[in-house]
């Protein structure tokens, strides 16, 4: 029997599974369609290897134990705080998150049944749109607080205390120098909020009335909105669309975020939150950068688009 039948059982009573949809990252388990108490629903069941096998991840306890809290972040961000998010930052609806120990069953209404599908590039305002309102909504101390104590201190799954064996690997470099510079750079911000951590463009859905939703908050946790419309848009643009298209995009995201902020916090200054964050742009590509030639130096996102940032943040270091 699949492990997940009997977390399942705990909370519904017919259980129709169908079939499995794809497999999680490295073989910590399964996305499979389901059908429970008569609901279409996805299930997202995950099972952590004790060994996990994957080409460019060095098998440390470090790293395993950052997978695992991954989807315990998750657990928790379902079941106590997707619920609060506004409609214009809406997650995907989650009926039930379950766990054992290291098991877990997310489960999901099937938003293909509720007119939603996979986001595409062409929706790239709408997401940005999307990001604004998640990081204004969550731009309080409180939120902030309650990340670090329950979520991730610093969201995302590329910043630097996250990723030892990642600047071991990397060779004796400017950006190796600075590494450190980066990283506490982003974490000073006077403006911090609660960021997705893996705001890639998989990670959305959009209906025909262009309201998205939000998915797969493993990596959730305190940082800047930059870094998200940072790695946004290398899930999206092409090198050449990057030049073409990411200053425009931040500016849109930039007028979202201001007007997000109207509604959610009027007393705060959004000039100053931009203002702040507009200026740690280039530092948010350079520390992905840092990450990725430690990891993957050949990486498809790793064009002229992104060295000119990491040439400007140099500049000012070196």
């Amino acid at each position: 029997m699949a492990f997940y039948l009997s977390l399942l059982q705990q909370q519904f009573k017919q259980i129709k599974v169908g079939a499995t949809l794809t497999s999680l990252w490295s073989g910590c388990g399964s996305i499979v369609a389901c059908e429970l108490d008569g609901q279409a629903c996805v299930i997202k069941a995950v099972n952590i290897p004790e060994i996990i096998n994957h080409p460019k991840i060095k098998q440390t306890a470090f790293a395993v134990n950052r997978k695992r809290k991954s989807y315990n972040v998750e657990y928790y961000f379902y079941n106590d705080c997707s619920q609060q998010l506004p409609n214009n930052a809406a997650a995907i609806g989650c009926l039930a998150a379950i766990q054992n120990d290291q098991q877990y069953v997310l489960a999901f209404n099937d938003f293909t049944q509720q007119g939603y599908v996979q986001a595409l590039p062409q929706d790239y305002r709408e997401v940005i749109k999307w990001l604004a309102h998640f990081h204004a909504f969550n731009l309080t101390i409180e939120a902030v607080t309650h990340a670090a104590e329950k979520l991730w201190p610093q969201g995302n799954y590329w910043h630097l205390s996250t990723r030892p064996d990642e600047l071991t690997k990397l060779q004796q470099s400017a950006i190796k120098q600075v590494a450190a510079k980066l990283n506490t750079t982003l974490c000073n911000s006077a403006y911090k909020t609660v960021i997705h951590g893996d705001a890639k463009l998989a990670n959305f859905a959009i209906n025909k009335q262009q309201h998205v939703l939000g998915y797969d908050f493993q990596y959730v946790g305190a940082g800047v909105g930059v870094i998200d419309v940072m790695y946004f848009m290398t899930s999206c643009f092409n090198e050449t669309q990057l030049h073409q298209h990411a200053d425009s995009c931040l500016e849109w995201y930039f007028s979202e975020l201001k007007l997000a902020l109207g509604v959610y916090h009027p007393k705060v200054e959004a000039s100053k939150v931009i203002n702040d964050w507009r200026n740690l742009w280039s530092v948010a590509w350079a520390d992905f950068y840092r990450f990725l030639a430690g990891w993957s130096p050949e990486h498809k996102k790793i064009n002229s688009y992104m060295l000119l940032h990491v040439k400007s943040e140099l500049k000012k270091h070196i």
